[in-house]
């Protein structure tokens, strides 16, 4: 792990600091797809975070929407939606992520109500969480990290990544186009507070996960202070 050295040009602390309004830590983790940030996310909540998935609450959305569901049918073809008004999200994928056009067409119709359905999970956890983490993709292209007291953002090498994302069933041409609609990782480790490197094994990524969550931890309880 390395304390990042971001937009400010100060290390994690102050950048904690420089925000934290207590009682309540708001936290993301973000990363290239297939970097094994949801691990991360998990091995958190295990010690005591909150933690809500952008991933779910978009499968969530996509579920209980149906006028969100009818604009993407429209949008990208009546057959993504079965009799019974359910979506295919692989089928949907693949269509949306064909091409820069088309992704940023999905972008344009899912961001607005994924955004509100976030931060009203955020705003729920944060009743009995003093740390709430958004376990997210897009927290840098969608510009929103100045809502955060800290951001995590976790690496890989882009083989490594690629090999994780076929063995859950994405093809390497889906895989590299959808890594390439987001920020190269460093870059996004240039405004990260934390930056964990996941080439290692799950031991490893444990001893990060404590390490950050210390930090976490102490800096909650110098804003009760």
């Amino acid at each position: 792990i390395c304390w990042g050295d971001h937009r400010d040009g100060v290390g994690a602390r102050t950048a904690l600091g420089g925000r934290y309004a207590g009682p309540n830590l708001r936290v993301a983790i973000t990363g290239n797809m297939g970097s094994g940030k949801s691990s991360l996310a998990t091995l958190l909540r295990e010690r005591g975070a909150g933690i809500v998935d952008a991933d779910e609450r978009a499968a969530h959305l996509l579920e209980s929407d149906g006028n969100l569901v009818g604009q993407l049918a429209d949008a990208f073809g009546d057959d993504l939606v079965d009799d019974h008004g359910r979506l295919d999200r692989r089928k949907l994928a693949h269509r949306a992520f064909s091409n820069d056009e088309t992704r940023q067409h999905l972008d344009r119709l899912l961001r607005k109500p994924l955004e509100r359905l976030l931060w009203e999970t955020m705003d729920q956890l944060a009743s009995t969480a003093r740390i709430v983490i958004l376990d997210a993709p897009l927290v840098f292209e969608w510009g929103i990290e100045s809502h955060f007291d800290a951001v995590i953002v976790v690496t890989v090498d882009s083989e490594t990544a690629l090999l994780r994302l076929q063995d859950r069933g994405v093809s390497e041409d889906e895989a590299r186009r959808r890594r390439s609609a987001q920020w190269p990782a460093e870059r996004q480790s240039e405004l990260a507070d934390f930056v964990v490197d996941n080439n290692s094994d799950l031991t490893n990524l444990e001893a990060q996960a404590d390490v950050v969550w210390q930090a976490l931890q102490d800096r909650v309880r110098e804003g009760m202070a």
